[in-house]
């Protein structure tokens, strides 16, 4: 079996398991019906798809549009559950038998999850995710810092702000000065930021230093932004009504590049420069950079953040 199929046929098995995808998304069907042709039903042309890829017959794999349909009922159950006072949600049991070590990533992560922050332009808009790789030293996206510096690629203090404490309902405090720019890559999506001294405590997260692997669980944890004009109205069914407020979303790494990891964890617009966390580990194994809800995300692997990282402390 070709190894897209093989990728594509075990992560929906563990998506879905003895569940029927009918069955699995009773509760979201809206989010699959506008995607798939007029008069086609998504339910079963997924689980058509799934049902053939489990057969494994080379001389009868699924059509493009029921490929189409299995991927996208696959991405449409993956959870973003907020993070409240320093905690993250649980999930509900359908989701707890996919993701079978989120509670104890809940709890190991949870010295990290005030390292992780919104980065806002002054007053008070937000404009992506940071998280801190040494003391005073927060990494994002080259394209987040473009939007703080108007395309200037320096700062200086009075600009931007990160908040490691924008949380849905809870406690806050005042947000950390973003001072400078300690380097920009020249060919990555990526640049770190200085912060002002503080003495918070805040642990840096650690990035990984081993290779990812296909269908490795992972959790991308950001600051979700709507938009209407990008994002399907369905966006709701995952994310309700709360919006740039801390939220972790579990997923699985679908492929590598060669400086990139791609994913399928439910982002948004504000998850730029999430960093995209190992279930088990709690390391980070990518920096994420693109991606819109439902489609591919892709961030930069841990290897070339390492690299850049050590290269500018």
């Amino acid at each position: 079996m070709d190894a897209y199929y093989e990728r594509l046929r075990a992560r929906a098995q563990r998506t879905f398991q003895s569940i029927s995808i009918k069955d699995a998304l009773k509760n979201t069907r809206a989010i699959v019906g506008p995607r798939i042709a007029p008069g086609d039903d998504p339910d079963g042309l997924a689980q058509q798809a799934l049902d053939m890829l489990q057969e494994g017959d080379p001389d009868n794999m699924p059509s493009p549009k029921q490929l189409a349909a299995l991927e996208l009922v696959v991405r449409t159950m993956r959870p973003a559950p907020l993070a409240q006072n320093g905690e993250l949600q649980e999930l509900n049991q359908d989701f707890k038998e996919v993701f079978p070590n989120w509670d104890s990533f809940r709890q190991s992560v949870k010295p990290f999850l005030y390292s992780i922050g919104r980065i806002n332009t002054l007053p008070d808009e937000g404009v992506g995710t940071g998280f801190l790789v040494a003391d005073g030293i927060l990494v994002t996206n080259k394209h987040v810092l473009d939007k703080l510096s108007t395309g200037t690629y320096v700062l200086e203090k009075g600009q931007a702000v990160v908040d490691f404490k924008h949380e849905y309902d809870s406690a806050t405090e005042p947000p950390v000065d973003i001072i400078g720019v300690r380097a920009v890559h020249q060919t990555l999506d990526m640049v770190l930021l200085e912060l002002a001294k503080t003495d918070s405590g805040r642990p840096p997260l650690k990035v990984s230093t081993t290779v990812a692997t296909p269908g490795q669980q992972v959790v991308a944890i950001g600051y979700p932004f709507n938009d209407t004009f990008d994002n399907p109205q369905f966006v709701g069914a995952i994310f309700g009504n709360d919006f740039g407020v801390k939220r972790a979303a579990p997923g699985e790494v679908v492929e590598l590049g060669k400086q990139s990891l791609f994913h399928d964890c439910s982002t948004l617009g504000g998850n730029s420069g999430s960093p995209v966390i190992s279930m088990d580990t709690v390391n980070v194994l990518g920096l994420h950079c693109s991606g819109r809800f439902v489609y591919r995300n892709e961030a930069v692997c841990a290897a070339a953040l390492g690299q850049f990282v050590q290269s500018n402390i």
